[in-house]
């Protein structure tokens, strides 16, 4: 009955967070409420059409997550890039085919599965009790001129979603034979020894001509380049520097805090355990009855045994998802489940076993199991939070009053920073030296007002750019102070490095080739007194040691039957290592529980492939179209 949803509590509630809370506050409620109109569509699939509208509140959604997970260092620039553009329509394509093909299949959701996770929203729960409120549900949609039967609609879309999925990934079967033969492979452990040929060894015999030198300086100039440099003196407004006077009362705190307990509390939890046996919905009087009476024996027969019932509910209940588990349910809140069922649970004393009761999905046996109390965080334990979010409108207020005045003293005496700096208390920063690219401090990092620094305006006239939103309500305006064009170092003044790398170069070259050379005598079974072995050690893949990553294959794969064997690789910083394998050791048999781990393991890796391969051809049969030229323009 509630197995499918408890499998998948955890992912839903994410899900539908997502889909809620975020967008709420960030976007505003309707934008998820009201219908999207399909002129003008950006992509169709499955014959539905995915509008303009439906794209840029997905985006925006996207653009805020990375904002939320970049910090400072998010760029405008890059959240905006067709890299991010095309990552939100292919989420929304692939959704859209996902829900195509599940509804095709005729995948169904029980009303029982939405109205379990609808009811954990926290944004429909009540504030003064924390349980799920159906006048507050049903307010909140209304006020947004939805109903209840469309946005449980909603849900049920992303539970489709979800079994489909479930349909491909979830019957991952793996033969004990292969687990076996993947774990010795996995934890087979070979004595290795190694040599490394360094080029440090070889530098010494190898010379570099004046002429190549040169010669290299001439073809490689781009790399002895300095960009064109400035540095800059610089000013930055936001809603903090603007609202350095902003307070918040002792009385605001506590307001907030009583106002939004229910945030701060945490609502009873109990956990039951049952037995279930099922009755059609148009089942008959007699039908009824015989279902009612058999429950009424399995009460009997474990109130008379309590210990048993784990048992009996084992061997009897007709619940597939929690019979396995003796009955159990595991904990949950009050609203959570079919009412008769919920009223029965949180009306029992703890160890009390009760029944039958019956609900829409037949007659139940119930034992209470445990009780969570619900709790209360004290005020003093959230008080910087409550104080950080009062502060919030009130900074951003003090942010819009001054913006108009940062972004016009800016422009009219653009001579100087100093007017703004005096008429809002703002501190005169002065950078590094930075390029086109950026460089330094974070705020002059940004494409956007880099542009402006290196414009002719900037540079020739020394005039302060324009202000330049460089992050969500933070304005930075800069003056050029010093300026420096790109140039090429002098061939003199970089003679000496220029050579030096050549030297380096030649020698790895020839470490390279001594290496592979010794490497095929060690194979045809000669000896070289040059060669000195590191001591063996055991390795395996899942303990590699000393072996190089770009190693492994040759290490662990090469064949084994005639010892010693020998594998050479190209390393890292001109190095050539050979590798001698003087033993193999196979692994011992697995164990029942390293089995079962490496078994999950591998079952995750194949689902996801399968997956990933049940996607393109949903995606192929779905028949996707997606305009790229409107996606761009709806961006910009």
């Amino acid at each position: 009955m509630f197995d499918w949803v408890d499998k998948h509590k955890r992912w839903i509630q994410i899900s539908l967070l997502v889909l809620i809370v975020p967008s709420f506050a960030f976007f505003g409620i309707n934008y998820y409420f009201n219908e999207y109109g399909d002129s003008g569509a950006v992509a169709q699939v499955a014959g539905t059409k995915i509008s303009p509208q439906e794209f840029e509140s997905a985006l925006r959604e996207r653009q805020e997550q990375l904002r939320q997970m970049m910090k400072e260092k998010a760029d405008p620039a890059m959240l905006d890039s067709n890299e991010v553009r095309n990552g939100v329509i292919n989420a929304l394509v692939e959704k859209r085919a996902l829900l195509a093909h599940a509804l095709n299949s005729g995948m169904t959701v029980p009303d029982a599965q939405v109205r379990k996770v609808i009811t954990e929203i926290p944004y429909f729960k009540d504030e003064s009790t924390g349980k799920f409120s159906q006048d507050r549900y049903a307010q909140v949609l209304k006020g947004q001129g939805m109903t209840p039967v469309m946005f449980e609609e909603r849900v049920r879309q992303d539970m489709r979603i979800a079994q489909s999925r479930d349909s491909v990934t979830g019957s991952t079967i793996l033969a004990d034979a292969v687990v076996s033969q993947l774990g010795r492979i996995r934890e087979q452990r070979r004595e290795v020894s190694q040599w490394v040929v360094s080029p440090e060894h070889y530098v010494a015999k190898v010379t570099v001509a004046d002429a190549e030198v040169k010669k290299h300086y001439d073809e490689n100039q781009k790399d002895f380049r300095i960009p064109e440099r400035v540095r800059v003196e610089f000013v930055a407004l936001t809603p903090e520097v603007a609202g350095k006077s902003v307070t918040v009362t002792e009385q605001e705190i506590q307001e907030q805090y009583k106002k939004n307990e229910a945030q701060y509390r945490t609502p009873e939890e109990r956990k039951a355990s049952h037995i279930l046996v099922t009755m059609a919905k148009d089942a008959d009087a007699t039908a009824q009855e015989q279902a009612r009476k058999r429950a009424q024996d399995l009460l009997d027969e474990v109130r008379k045994n309590p210990k048993s019932f784990a048992d009996v509910a084992r061997k009897n209940s007709q619940d597939p998802g929690s019979a396995a588990n003796g009955g159990d349910l595991g904990f949950f809140a009050q609203g959570a489940m079919d009412k008769a069922f919920d009223d029965a649970v949180f009306s029992m004393k703890e160890g009390e076993i009760r029944g039958p009761v019956q609900s829409q999905y037949g007659f139940h046996v119930v034992r209470l199991d445990a009780i969570k109390p619900g709790t209360v965080t004290p005020l003093e334990k959230v008080r910087g939070e409550i104080e950080a979010e009062l502060k919030k409108p009130k900074l951003s207020k003090a942010f819009a009053d001054v913006v108009s005045t940062f972004e016009e003293t800016v422009y009219s005496q653009s001579d100087s920073l100093k007017p703004v700096a005096e008429a809002l208390k703002l501190q005169i920063e002065t950078s590094d030296w930075i390029t086109r690219d950026g460089g330094g401090n974070p705020l002059l990092t940004k494409p956007a007002l880099l542009g402006k620094i290196f414009s002719d305006d900037a540079i020739k006239n020394s005039r302060n750019t324009e202000a330049v939103e460089v992050s969500p309500n933070t304005l930075v305006s800069a003056r050029v102070v010093e300026h420096r064009p790109a140039s090429v170092l002098p061939f003199n003044d970089v003679k000496a490095d220029v050579a030096q790398r050549l030297q380096v170069e030649k020698a790895a070259q020839l470490a390279i080739e001594q290496g592979k050379k010794t490497l095929e005598s060690l194979r045809q079974g000669k000896t070289d007194a040059n060669v000195t072995w590191s001591a063996p050690s055991e390795v395996s893949l899942q303990r590699p040691g000393d072996v190089l990553p770009e190693a492994a294959r040759e290490v662990f794969g090469t064949a084994a039957d005639k010892l010693p064997a020998y594998v050479g690789v190209a390393a890292s910083k001109g190095r050539y290592v050979v590798y001698r394998i003087s033993k193999v050791i196979d692994a011992p048999q697995l164990t029942a529980d390293q089995k079962e781990e490496l078994r999950k393991q591998l079952a995750q890796l194949a689902a996801q492939q399968q997956f990933d391969a049940y996607l393109q051809i949903v995606k192929a049969a779905a028949k996707v179209s997606v305009e790229t030229a409107r996606i761009e323009k709806s961006a910009q």
